[in-house]
């Protein structure tokens, strides 16, 4: 069977197109983060986190490279042995010779990136970006809207929609905050962690607000402002990424063989 392979820069330079480093938080480590360009691939292995059990599955199926979300390496690393997770996961990285390339809030910060992805997801429209809050990138430059504000074509229950999301995310269980009987069709959005942007949510105008980690300070400022909150989950709100890099793959490298991570989120409804 004859295979086919493509040199990882030219898939890396593809990636930087929807998910421009420039778009990176200050903070953050997002691009090659393993590996090296001129490596030849020909399986492509997508997931939302770099874990060990990602790595055992892309290894055992062969794949020379994994695209994730959420960075393998935050902080510098000091050493790399088997003694700490991180340093584990990039010894089995480089003992299996996978590269790892991650995107974050390059492709959170990206038009067409995360929060768009989500905002159709909803069933969004007129979308535009919220958050008033000034970003700099790396070049110096103000980058603003990693969120986003939309309306859904007919107003609905508070109730309707927490199961439109729901159903459109796969959750299992939703945590809110709000009235039931409310009416809402503005929503603004933040994938994975939000509860920073709580605020410039409800100065968007929205009806409710979407995303995933919040707290209970969130909760008690949001019904002191009346706004309606839906906990979709950090994983729900960003495991979209993963059919959206297949589809990637698919468009700009139908010879590559894509695998998309099967893996579940992390927490559960008891």
């Amino acid at each position: 069977m004859e295979i086919f392979m493509v040199i990882l820069s030219n898939v890396i330079e593809e990636l930087e197109k929807v998910a421009p480093s420039e778009l990176k938080f200050p903070w953050d480590n997002v691009g090659l983060l393993v590996g090296d360009g001129a490596q030849r691939i020909s399986r492509v292995y997508v997931c939302l986190d770099i874990t060990a059990e990602n790595v055992k599955a892309a290894a055992e199926l062969g794949a020379d490279l994994i695209v994730s979300h959420h960075p393998l390496i935050f902080e510098p690393l000091k050493s790399v042995t088997s003694g700490s997770v991180t340093g584990s996961i990039v010894r089995a990285l480089i003992q299996n010779n996978i590269s790892a390339f991650c995107m974050h809030t390059s492709f959170d910060m990206a038009d067409g990136g995360m929060n768009d992805l989500l905002a159709h997801k909803l069933g969004l429209e007129n979308i535009r970006k919220f958050n008033p809050e000034e970003c700099i990138g790396e070049n110096g430059e103000s980058l603003d809207g990693i969120g986003r504000v939309g309306t859904l074509r007919f107003p609905v229950s508070f109730e309707d929609f927490i199961e439109q999301v729901q159903m459109s995310l796969g959750c299992k269980a939703i945590k809110y905050a709000g009235d039931l009987s409310d009416r809402v069709q503005t929503v603004a959005l933040c994938s994975g962690s939000g509860g920073s942007e709580l605020y410039a949510a409800y100065h968007s105008g929205a009806d409710v607000y979407v995303t995933g980690d919040l707290k209970h300070d969130h909760g008690r400022l949001a019904s002191e402002i009346g706004l309606n909150l839906v906990d979709a989950g950090h994983f729900e709100t960003e495991n979209i990424i993963c059919d959206f890099l297949a589809e990637f793959f698919c468009h700009h490298f139908p010879e590559l063989d894509v695998v998309v991570s099967e893996a579940k989120p992390y927490f559960r409804s008891f």
